[in-house]
């Protein structure tokens, strides 16, 4: 065989074995490719979102229009009459605002508490925050020193000096408590008694002398004290003499009545018993005495004066009797203090009691030493000491901070629904004025002041030669249309025009056509075009809502479950250009982030919480399932690789 022959031979066995292991390579190739998960990313932006409502119609022929106010209530203006011209904004007629400037009011002074309660939840996070303070430190290591002293006190047991002083309180607080001679009574209740007989004969003798004066004048038990009063004693009302002296019998028997039981008594142990009915005697024998004395008074007024009873001795008669009624209402008042200080007494002995049964027990305890609870708890308060030290030299527990940042985003969450109540408020106080939504000539006021109108009424109808897009919503697309929203229309015969108007009107009455109802909008035109005719079919799009430099996330990148919405991302990958998506190959599994959504058109919607400008985000997850997508795949310019350990930077 030459030698040619078997080179040959061996090239061929070389291209043989190369092609092999070519294809297993391409094929293990192709199957990891296959299982490998690329994500579509992108980040969180700032952006401006438009809502619109788009409707079809026709351009109107009719250049007659009702205006019609969006709210009911009492005209207190109409500002217009027929045949004037008006301009666009022109004011025609005023409604009674009260009502929504109070509900303006109220959404301002919701939105100030709103924005105080976020400034307050701000700075609490801000605090959260800032490194502990060396003053609250060393209160704190003060605090644990304290602790620790008064659980090695509690331990060792109280000192000979502590013993003392707890038995000079016992010895103390039984003086408080010590009966009286006859063991019977506390000393400080029977000292009271003892007073409580000098104040009964104190008030009897006041009595005896009342009712003796009073007899000087009556003359009943005794003679009269003047010469001629007999005569003339309330000799201008009779009546008042029969009832003094009906009076005086009373009081003379409850006074010599009291008299027999207060004049037995001792002034030192009296039976309490006897002394209580003494008391009761002249409780009663006071109040007829008082009684008897406020008759002689209203006798005295009545009796004149005489040859033999000069004026200057009725005063006399009338100074005695004023005399001895204040004697007897003073002594009113002091049996009430005496009765009082007796009770008070007795309380105080109770008081007594309890507070020397208290020393006992605390002596007892102390000489018993600390229980097993009693260190337990001293050891506690050791713990939790050492803990709050430990905890501010720790710094912001991230647990902490977590809990302020959501106190926070509630409270933004709550002013930005308070800015949407004070801007529904404010809407609607706009609702009051009805303005001509263009230029026209009032061809009709149908409605006059002070008279009620409902929401929808015509108040004016104009004739203009304006034109008009008259287009038909159903009734989810027409809840969300106001009056004087901007709108864009396009024309089907007229190739790239453009034309921009604003909402006139909305029919308050729908249409039903098969079970589906739908309402009349009609769209005044801004500016006229003569190649627009009436008839001309016309879509038009109107604008509902517009927010500006809000957070924005492609609408693929938002998925909901349940009530609950939320995007996905790879921890620890950022965006590698400016580009607007970018790609991933990654076997990570992405994570969810929970997120408040809100409003949304037909590429975007807004984060209202839950995610920050510059987040990377899952916009798309493309399983690959052949080799020609896995191929593909690797040649995009924007796929990102992962590190070989999966914890490097992405490359490009």
């Amino acid at each position: 065989m030459s030698m040619n022959f078997l080179k040959k031979k061996w090239l061929w066995i070389l291209v043989a074995v190369v092609a092999t292991g070519g294809g297993y390579w391409w094929y293990s190739s192709s199957k990891t490719s296959s299982t490998a998960t690329r994500y579509a990313l992108a980040a969180v932006t700032k952006d401006t979102i438009v809502t619109t409502v788009n409707g079809t119609g026709q351009v109107s022929g009719n250049r007659q229009l009702d205006v019609k106010p969006r709210a009911g209530a009492r005209v207190t203006k109409v500002l217009a009459k027929v045949g004037d011209k008006v301009t666009a904004g022109q004011q025609l007629v005023e409604l009674d605002r009260t009502d929504a400037l109070k509900a303006v009011r109220d959404a301002q002074q919701s939105v100030q508490d709103a924005r105080i309660s976020l400034q307050s939840a701000q700075l609490q996070y801000e605090k959260s925050k800032q490194p502990n303070d060396a003053v609250a430190l060393l209160q704190a290591q003060n605090s644990l020193d304290k602790a620790k002293r008064d659980y090695e006190t509690l331990k060792a047991g109280p000192t000979e000096y502590e013993l003392s002083q707890a038995q000079a309180d016992v010895d103390a607080q039984a003086k408080n408590i010590r009966m009286s001679s006859d063991g019977t009574m506390p000393q400080v209740v029977r000292d009271e008694y003892d007073q409580y007989v000098a104040t009964l004969q104190s008030i009897q003798q006041a009595m005896y002398k009342s009712v003796q004066d009073a007899d000087g004048i009556l003359g009943v038990d005794k003679p009269v004290v003047k010469i001629g009063l007999t005569r003339m004693f309330s000799i201008l009302n009779d009546a008042a003499e029969y009832k003094v002296r009906a009076s005086y019998d009373m009081a003379n028997k409850a006074v010599q009545d009291s008299k027999a039981l207060v004049d037995k008594l001792d002034l030192s142990d009296e039976k309490v018993e006897n002394i209580e009915a003494a008391s009761a005697a002249v409780d009663a024998a006071l109040d007829t005495t008082s009684a008897m004395l406020d008759d002689m008074v209203d006798a005295l007024q009545a009796t004149l004066t005489s040859s033999d009873l000069s004026q200057s001795d009725l005063d006399s008669l009338k100074s005695l009797i004023d005399s001895d009624k204040t004697s007897v209402n003073s002594k009113i008042t002091s049996l009430l203090n005496q009765q009082q200080a007796v009770q008070q007494a007795k309380d105080s002995f109770d008081s007594a009691t309890i507070n020397y049964q208290k020393a006992v027990n605390s002596l007892n305890n102390l000489k018993a030493g600390p229980t097993a609870a009693d260190l337990a708890t001293a050891q506690e308060k050791v713990q939790e000491a050492q803990a709050q030290v430990d905890k501010l030299k720790a710094g912001a527990d991230p647990i902490d901070l977590k809990i302020a940042q959501n106190s926070v985003d509630r409270s933004a969450s709550s002013l930005r629904a308070a800015e949407l109540k004070l801007q529904d408020a404010n809407q609607e106080l706009t609702y009051y004025s009805v303005a001509a939504p263009f230029d026209g000539i009032v061809a009709k006021i149908p409605i006059q002041e002070d008279e009620d109108v409902s929401a929808g009424t015509a108040v004016a109808t104009l004739v203009t030669s304006q034109q008009m897009a008259v287009i038909s919503l159903n009734e989810v697309d027409a809840a969300k249309i106001q009056v004087g929203q901007k709108a864009t229309m396009t024309f089907d015969a007229i190739d790239g025009l453009t034309m921009t108007g604003e909402v006139a009107q909305v029919s308050p009455v729908g249409t039903v056509s098969q079970g589906v109802v739908s309402y009349e909008v009609q769209v005044g035109f801004d500016a006229q075009d003569d190649r627009v005719k009436s008839g001309m079919s016309v879509t038009t799009a109107i604008v509902t809502q517009v927010k500006s430099d809000v957070l924005t996330v492609p609408n693929s990148a938002v998925k909901t479950q349940g009530e609950m919405s939320y995007v996905e991302t790879l921890e620890g990958v950022k965006r590698s250009s400016s580009s607007t998506s970018d790609y991933l190959t990654s076997d990570a599994t992405p994570s969810r982030i929970t997120v408040q959504t809100g409003i949304s058109n037909d590429t975007l919607t807004e984060i209202v919480s839950g995610l920050k400008e510059g987040d990377v985000i899952v916009t798309q997850t493309i399983k690959s399932g052949t080799a020609q997508t896995a191929t593909n795949g690797s040649s995009n310019a924007n796929v990102f690789r992962m590190g070989a350990m999966g914890g490097g930077p992405p490359g490009r």
